[in-house]
């Protein structure tokens, strides 16, 4: 065991230095693994006191998995709606030394927190394990690293490769007290990092400028996507992610269609609270190209729905707790820009249609 935990340290100290200058926090509060799963079922296993987790929103498959593996039970705490969160409610249901996980922002909805509503979360579970998963942080920008010095029982789960969109690798790195990095590199069982992976995670850590090209591609991609399918009658959500939300008349129709061309999509249609949603990831230029010619050639009654879905979306900035809809987001936006001229068109490109 000994050995194996000195081959673990040595082999990601490199990795946990250069995390540690980038997100300026000591090394000590850095644990790279090579799989997010992996290491979500060791942290289960290893730090619960009950058999329950609660999910605030939907549980995602990874996380039932882990869970199963641990032996865990899971508990949904689900909002009116996918898009939103109730900060009271979600509070009310948590008892002192429970597990809470959150994905921030969701991984299915991009519904998201504040890190105000974190806060409040995170004190109100002081004898629990909290577990913050951040996979989309370089998208949405607000992190709940802030409050690690104000607890011991806060574990941050970040991607290296999701920024990237190297959906091939599960590679990341967990953010908790140096006291229980300690525990994780002296407790858990895990796949050592290879050379080859390291190199990959390495490269993630170093090329700043490739990345932000990146957020910015999918940035006005997303856009874009959301202009032309908007003006044919697709219903659309963007996100703090690199997915949409599509959401149509009929999944399965809409999927078929889709899959025959070779264009993937996710059907939502089983979750809570996201009947008739799609979810597409946002790719290259072509193949989004490609996506939006099958919606202009698709027959309209598979995606073109009579009511349209007005709930309001939770996007928050740091210590803002007011719910917009995105079209509140596209007006805020306009007023800014009153000084120079405004598209008219740019208008639509949040409205959801009937």
């Amino acid at each position: 065991m000994i050995e194996h935990t000195k081959t673990i340290i040595e082999s990601t100290d490199d990795i946990s230095q250069l995390v540690g200058q980038n997100l300026m926090i000591h090394k000590s509060s850095v644990f790279p693994f090579a799989d997010s799963d992996e290491f979500l079922a060791e942290l289960l296993k290893h730090n619960h006191n009950n058999s329950k987790l609660i999910s605030i929103g939907t549980s995602t498959p990874e996380l039932l998995i882990a869970c199963d593996k641990a032996g865990i039970e899971v508990a949904e705490t689900l909002g009116k709606t996918a898009f939103t969160n109730s900060i009271e409610e979600i509070l009310n249901s948590i008892s002192s030394g429970d597990i809470v996980y959150i994905q921030n922002p969701h991984k299915l909805s991009g519904a998201n927190f504040s890190l105000s509503d974190l806060k409040s979360i995170v004190e109100k579970n002081k004898e629990g394990l909290n577990i913050i998963d951040e996979y989309y942080f370089d998208f949405f920008g607000i992190s709940s690293i802030p409050l690690l010095t104000l607890c011991d029982n806060l574990v941050i789960i970040r991607s290296f490769a999701a920024p990237f969109g190297i959906y091939s690798s599960d590679a990341g790195f967990a953010l908790a007290s140096s006291k229980m990095i300690r525990h994780f590199k002296e407790n858990f069982q895990l796949r050592k990092i290879t050379n080859i992976l390291r190199k990959t995670i390495l490269a993630t850590l170093t090329n700043n400028d490739i990345l932000q090209e990146r957020l910015k591609e999918i940035h006005e991609e997303s856009l874009r996507i959301t202009k032309a399918l908007t003006a044919l009658g697709v219903q659309c959500r963007i996100t703090a992610t690199d997915f949409l939300l599509l959401r149509v008349a009929s999944v399965k129709d809409v999927g078929n269609y889709l899959r025959s061309l070779k264009i993937e999509v996710d059907n939502l249609d089983g979750y809570p609270k996201m009947q008739k949603y799609i979810r597409f990831r946002i790719e290259s230029k072509f193949s989004n190209d490609r996506f939006i010619n099958a919606f202009e050639k698709m027959p309209q009654e598979f995606y073109k729905l009579k009511t349209a879905d007005l709930q309001k979306t939770t996007l928050r900035k740091s210590a803002e707790k007011n719910q917009l809809s995105l079209d509140d987001i596209l007006n805020e936006k306009i007023a800014e820009r009153s000084t120079s001229k405004v598209n008219i068109e740019e208008k639509h490109l949040f409205k959801i249609m009937d």
